[in-house]
């Protein structure tokens, strides 16, 4: 990375890139503790946190939400890995749960999987200890997580050795971005930490950070320290619903909305670490946070309505018979076994058996590869929802 790649006013910040003559790495500056906003940003702010109040709202009032917001974790691993080039689908990733074999699966499959089980830990802490649990150590955990099978190639859940960075070449004479060498990177952590991770208003500070606002600089933020040698991306994409969490609202889940943007998010990320000019990561953000907590209520009310439907369906069952009760279950698990079945119900194997068996004979699941895998089943009408592009819904 050259010097005239760089705003003047981040100039200051470059440090040569040591073994590597006339380039030079950005040392992330200090984490900005207010946003500059302009009339065509701030727009868009009250429109998103609007709309994050009507996704509360709705989540709040409708029952049996854990289904849904379960389903709605394992499409946000999927889109955040895609992001990232990985190939696996939510059906693919669905499948590979309920069966635990990759047998005739994409390998990357397991990629979008470390995903699920990093979210998860990061939720099941905030929820229990708010945003003091959100530090350093926590994301370590997550990192750890997220590329436990890459532990034999480089660090995981510590911070970067080497220099790496951002390119379209395997040259650093090529990068559009060149991040911190690794000696300053626990520093430029420690102080993003300090300030934004664990936020609060300082005396000599006028007004407070909004929530929206603090997910926007703790994104950008992580991404310009770049700190872990690979899985930057999905562990800075993971703060965000962990940030919305831990203050008591919805984990927000933006990949979908990021994914279909992807060129545009990119470069948003390469206005803040190259010019400071935080606009465009603004307004993509706050467009963002709309489309996906207007694709989150319809896609909550609509399967919600769909179990509805094969609840009715299937009154001719006693009421709270396994039969009955498997449709909000299908809800948050689409592909599932018998044995899936029978744990979260909390039933015998053979009755959970019999009751899929009824769904099966009532067509709201259908059998799956039965010689591979054993008896696995999915319901496809919930699958197809979670498939449709906002385009499709909206048409």
């Amino acid at each position: 990375m050259r010097r005239d790649q760089i705003a003047k006013d981040r100039q200051p910040y470059l440090v040569p890139a040591h073994g590597y003559p006339n380039v030079y790495a950005l040392v992330a500056p200090p984490t900005p503790r207010m946003l500059p906003l302009g009339p065509r940003y701030e727009a868009g702010f009250p429109k998103a946190h609007a709309a994050l109040g009507r996704l509360q709202g709705t989540l709040k009032h409708l029952a049996n939400t854990d289904m849904v917001t379960r389903t709605l974790a394992r499409r946000e691993a999927v889109m955040s890995s895609q992001i990232e080039g990985t190939k696996s689908d939510l059906h693919q990733l669905l499948t590979y749960e309920a069966t635990h074999s990759t047998g005739g699966l994409p390998a990357d499959v397991r990629i979008t999987e470390r995903y699920v089980a990093a979210l998860q830990h990061g939720l099941e802490r905030v929820r229990v200890g708010g945003r003091a649990v959100l530090d350093l150590a926590l994301i370590h955990e997550l990192h750890a997580l997220l590329m436990q099978d890459e532990a034999t190639h480089f660090p995981v859940g510590a911070y970067r050795e080497t220099q790496v960075w951002i390119g379209p070449t395997l040259r650093i004479e090529d990068a559009m971005f060149v991040p911190a060498p690794p000696a300053q990177v626990k520093a430029c952590m420690e102080e993003m930490a300090a300030s934004i991770l664990q936020y609060a208003p300082r005396e000599d500070e006028q007004t407070m950070l909004a929530i929206l606002a603090q997910l926007a600089i703790a994104h950008a933020q992580f991404e310009t320290i770049h700190p872990y040698h690979d899985g930057n991306g999905r562990t800075g994409r993971l703060l965000m619903p962990l940030m919305l969490a831990a203050e008591g609202y919805p984990p927000l889940y933006l990949s979908g909305a990021l994914l279909r943007a992807k060129s545009q998010y990119y470069s948003a990320l390469a206005s803040v670490q190259l010019q400071g000019e935080w606009g465009p990561w603004l307004e993509l953000l706050g467009h963002a946070v709309v489309e996906s907590c207007d694709e989150s209520i319809s896609i909550a009310e609509d399967l919600l309505a769909l179990a509805e439907r094969w609840e009715q369906e299937l009154r001719s069952y006693r009421a709270h018979s396994a039969t009955r009760r498997l449709p909000r279950f299908l809800i948050g698990h689409p592909v599932l076994s018998v044995q899936q079945a029978a744990a979260g119900l909390s039933i015998s194997v053979p009755a959970a058996n019999a009751a899929l068996n009824n769904l099966l004979a009532a067509g709201i699941v259908s059998l799956v590869n039965e010689r591979q895998w054993g008896r696995v089943f999915q319901a496809t009408q919930v699958l197809h929802r979670l498939d449709q592009p906002p385009a499709l819904r909206h048409a």
